[in-house]
C-alpha cells in the first residue's frame, strides 16, 4: 500500500513540474512575418534587453496596447522593434 501511493506522488509530482517547464519564450510568437527582419521603417526600436525572455515580455505589454513586436537578437542582447 505505502508503495501504490509513493508511485501515485512521485506520478503526480513529475506531472506538474512537466506541466510547468514550458517558458514564455518558447510560447511567444514570432511576430513581423519571416526570419529575416530587418529593423527599420515601419518599425521603431524600443530598447536593448539583457534577455529573450525580459524583451518577450516588455513585447507582450505593447502587444496589448496593439502593437506588433518583434524580438530581435543580437550579439549580447535582444532588441525590442514594434510596429
Amino acid at each position: 500500500m505505502r508503495l501504490r501511493k509513493a508511485a501515485v506522488s512521485a506520478g503526480l509530482a513529475i506531472l506538474a513540474v512537466s506541466g510547468l517547464s514550458t517558458t514564455a519564450q518558447a510560447a511567444a510568437p514570432q511576430i513581423g512575418g519571416s526570419s529575416e527582419f530587418v529593423p527599420g521603417p515601419p518599425w521603431t526600436l524600443v530598447d536593448n534587453y539583457a534577455s529573450r525572455f525580459e524583451c518577450v515580455d516588455a513585447g507582450q505589454q505593447y502587444e496589448r496596447e496593439g502593437w506588433q513586436y518583434y524580438c530581435y537578437d543580437q550579439a549580447f542582447t535582444t532588441q525590442l522593434w514594434i510596429k
